[in-house]
């Protein structure tokens, strides 16, 4: 066969073939759904809770981790972070908490920024700020 007499067969063969791997490739989160701030990233410390320890790690990619440990109780998340207006908002893809506490689950937690520090509208108080985290 003349080879310029295949070109037209190859393509016909090839692009259809070529639009089902792109559309077989996973598709990335929009840029706005993973957006974070730079200068919120970083690790966060609470303070201002009574015989409670918690941590908060705001990544520049748009992660974070987050645990909270009072008494015998031990929770922790890991999810998306992104900023809307004066708050950060927190939606964990995992949630760990002691059976006998599922319903301290949340599937979103709001922080207000309050200069470099953020202060956290607990989701189990009905929204109730208590406390303060602060950067390292």
């Amino acid at each position: 066969m003349n080879p310029l007499r295949a070109w037209p067969l190859l393509c016909a063969l090839l692009v259809p073939w070529a639009m089902l791997a792109q559309a077989a490739k996973p598709q990335q989160e929009p840029a706005a759904a993973v957006a974070s701030e730079p200068a919120l990233s970083g690790h966060y410390y609470l303070q201002g809770v009574m015989e409670t320890g918690s941590e908060l790690m705001l990544g520049d990619d748009g992660r974070f981790q987050w645990y909270f440990s009072y008494g015998a109780l031990d929770l922790l998340a890991k999810g998306r972070w992104h900023r809307e207006g004066d708050r950060v908002v927190l939606v964990p893809d995992d949630f760990r908490s002691p059976p006998d506490y599922s319903q301290l689950a949340f599937k979103r937690m709001q922080l207000r920024v309050d200069g470099k520090d953020l202060v956290p509208a607990w989701p189990w108080e009905d929204g109730a700020e208590r406390g303060r985290y602060v950067a390292e």
